[in-house]
């Protein structure tokens, strides 16, 4: 989930001709931007700020129209001039927290969200985002916490619920990950994540049966979706189909390529194949500052376990064990002394 704040014009009366064409710029800037047409949009945005260089909502704007169109460190500068002119605009803050996740600065996206968090202290999203980047940098408790506090504010969301039951998968406390799903589920049958999360649990304790049920139940409802096809893929992988599990694996790339976790489930195909050259390649394409990908260097690991290069193994798992993975542990405590 994100949420970016895009600011609109309130026009003043007797504006200098100057204004008028600033501001015309400006909405068409925004015209531009709901409709997806980002290039345009930076232009007009441009030229409303070469009117008026002190313009910070067109600043703002123009960062917004840089992230959506994939220059989220163009849209940090922008955030970052909108808020040396107004250090109260709090729509520039909150979309410069987002642009700082999606280049790698998860700890500055936490700065940005508690400054949020001062004038917006009742806000279920903002609580809600802020668990999701101390989810990013494995700080599960906060995280906890923080989802906690939104779900107090927002007690009917149900992805607070099934992002928690996440955190516990990743603890390892899978009995209470389950319980929450299963809540969900006996409310609302349907709730795609919560049974795509749940299937995930099934697969960590080796469940196949009831991992591919679920899973299947997830993608007959939506058949397309990367993420289904790309866990369903997994669980192929973990019951010996590999060639199935690789064509779902591909599916979900060419829906997504974007996907990481679908490489790091690639990776592992090959790595079951006996070619730890193009798994290592593939699980490294997994591994990025701003996203959790989980049991990443295990895989990595073992891949240079199986070329006999035993100290980068170790050192993938000592970076896995920093990272809280409990598969990376297991395996350090075996293989390293």
């Amino acid at each position: 989930m994100k949420k970016i704040w895009i600011v609109g014009l309130v026009l003043l009366a007797g504006c200098a001709s100057d204004e008028v064409r600033r501001d015309r710029f400006f909405l068409q800037g925004n015209e531009a931007l709901n409709n997806k047409e980002y290039k345009t949009a930076i232009e007009f945005f441009t030229q409303a700020l070469s009117i008026d260089k002190d313009f910070a909502r067109a600043y703002n704007n123009r960062g917004v129209a840089r992230i959506e169109s994939g220059h989220p460190y163009e849209a940090v500068q922008d955030y970052n001039l909108a808020l040396a002119l107004e250090p109260d605009y709090v729509g520039a803050l909150f979309n410069r927290a987002y642009a700082y996740e999606e280049v790698g600065r998860i700890e500055d996206a936490l700065d940005d969200v508690a400054l949020v968090k001062t004038y917006h202290p009742d806000s279920a999203y903002v609580y809600f985002y802020e668990g999701l980047l101390q989810s990013k940098m494995r700080q599960y408790d906060q995280s906890l916490a923080s989802f906690d506090k939104a779900r107090k504010l927002d007690p009917a969301n149900e992805e607070i619920d099934i992002n928690v039951a996440t955190l516990y998968y990743f603890k390892g406390e899978l009995d209470t990950a389950k319980s929450y799903l299963r809540e969900i589920l006996k409310v609302n049958p349907q709730q795609l994540n919560a049974l795509n999360t749940l299937s995930q649990i099934y697969l960590k304790e080796e469940d196949y049966q009831n991992a591919l049920v679920t899973i299947n139940r997830a993608l007959s409802l939506q058949p397309a979706e990367p993420y289904f096809l790309n866990n369903r893929g997994q669980i192929y992988l973990e019951m010996g189909e590999l060639e199935k599990g690789l064509e779902d694996i591909n599916k979900s790339i060419l829906q997504d390529p974007d996907n990481l976790w679908a490489y790091r489930n690639k990776g592992i195909y090959y790595l079951l194949k006996g070619n730890p050259d193009d798994a290592i390649r593939l699980l490294e394409r997994a591994v990025t500052k701003q996203d959790l990908v989980d049991e990443v260097h295990s895989y990595l690991g073992q891949a240079y376990q199986m070329k006999n290069d035993m100290t980068s193994a170790c050192e993938q798992w000592q970076i896995g064990i920093e990272k809280q993975e409990l598969r990376s542990k297991h395996l350090a405590q075996a293989f390293c002394q």
